[in-house]
């Protein structure tokens, strides 16, 4: 059987994911598409505007077969990891696979160039330079890159081919027999807020509706989710910030820091420092911002300090994947369960008590207010 995997996190589902999974079951041929998604929590730190299991279902009604959790520890981390991640889940997907991105690029071989570039004595003084101006890695290694070559500048200018990149590396990186397509993406740039009468990002669609402008929102994404968002209770709903951040102020108070995902270079300090000061959200975020730091990365360090996130970047690289957690499947594809080449959970109940996942899904049900589910059997 040939498997199409998309790693996604639908945050929400907009019309141009909706392309993306049909241009994908075009260009490969594909008998059925599997989704690796993130959960309640998304890369960039931030609560997902709705549960995993809600935007699960939108991936199955719009034309994924199947969906499986990418768990928090590979999600709330840098590209890097978060890349790895699914290409480990996707590694435990028996038959031929084939994973399909968006980017803005259409040349995949550039990518793939890009993705296997070796360090060398001149890049790591310019790499070097940049670390010692204040910036962190990530950004460090990327302005490197680009001084290294106009063609790299060009390609990592542009946030999916980064996380094309990614993937492509994580592949090399873990001997996969997965190959991969790229469908070139189309309308907004991904971090773009204003609307495309094309395809609208999922940052653009967000903001809309925090704006409360469904006129755009209805262009913008499917039927289905659609009626979601106007079903949401926006007072609700705007409560959410304050509440995580009372609790991260009780939370860096009382625990020693140090040990958690990415904390570094006295960023605890300041977070302990901040917590005290600030008197909301917003108060809290605009005293911890630097130059070093991305607005990415102090969100999701937050969300690792809630959840108690000690993975070290070396166990995320040596973690083998021992079971996958399912978040839907469409009614006539549960053949696919017997594809996973590891165990697997249908339910919370099932999961291992010291996965993250339930540590998730226990913060973000006691911010939301909103009590747990399990896999969702979907019609299209």
């Amino acid at each position: 059987m040939k498997i199409a995997v998309v790693i996604c996190e639908y945050n929400p589902f907009q019309n141009g994911h909706a392309y993306h999974l049909a241009q994908t079951r075009e260009k490969t041929g594909c008998d059925k598409i599997i989704c690796i998604m993130s959960g309640n929590f998304t890369q960039r730190g931030e609560l997902a505007i709705a549960d995993k299991y809600e935007r699960a279902k939108w991936a199955i009604k719009y034309g994924a077969d199947l969906v499986l959790e990418l768990p928090p520890q590979y999600v709330l981390t840098s590209a890097e990891y978060f890349a790895l991640g699914a290409i480990k889940i996707a590694n435990t997907i028996k038959g031929e696979k084939i994973l399909s991105f968006g980017s803005e690029s259409e040349d995949l071989e550039s990518l793939k160039k890009v993705a296997s570039f070796k360090e060398n004595e001149e890049f790591a003084k310019t790499l070097n330079t940049y670390l010692k101006q204040g910036f962190g890695y990530a950004k460090s290694f990327s302005l490197a890159l680009k001084e290294s070559s106009a063609d790299y500048a060009k390609i990592l200018s542009s946030p999916n081919n980064i996380l094309a990149i990614e993937y492509l590396k994580a592949i090399e990186k873990t001997s996969s027999d997965v190959a991969a397509v790229n469908v070139k993406r189309q309308g907004a740039n991904y971090s773009d807020k204003d609307y495309s009468p094309i395809y609208s990002s999922a940052s653009a669609v967000r903001d809309m509706f925090e704006k409360n402008d469904f006129a755009h929102i209805e262009k913008s994404v499917p039927a289905q989710v659609r009626d979601y968002l106007l079903s949401v209770d926006k007072e609700e709903f705007s409560q959410y910030g304050e509440r995580m951040f009372s609790l991260i102020k009780y939370v860096v108070a009382t625990r020693d820091l140090k040990s958690i995902h990415a904390v570094k270079e006295g960023i605890e300090n300041r977070m302990k420092n901040c917590a005290i000061l600030s008197k909301n959200k917003d108060e809290f975020y605009q005293n911890i911002r630097s130059k070093r730091y991305t607005d990415s990365y102090l969100s999701r360090t937050v969300a690792n300090i809630l959840l108690d996130n000690k993975y070290s970047a070396e166990k995320l690289r040596e973690e083998k994947i021992d079971y996958v957690n399912i978040l839907a499947v469409e009614e006539n594809s549960k053949d696919l369960l017997s594809l996973i080449d590891c165990d697997i959970a249908v339910k919370s109940s099932a999961l291992p008590k010291d996965s993250l996942i339930l540590s998730a899904d226990s913060l973000y049900s006691a911010i939301c207010r909103k009590n747990g589910a399990s896999m969702a059997i979907v019609k299209r």
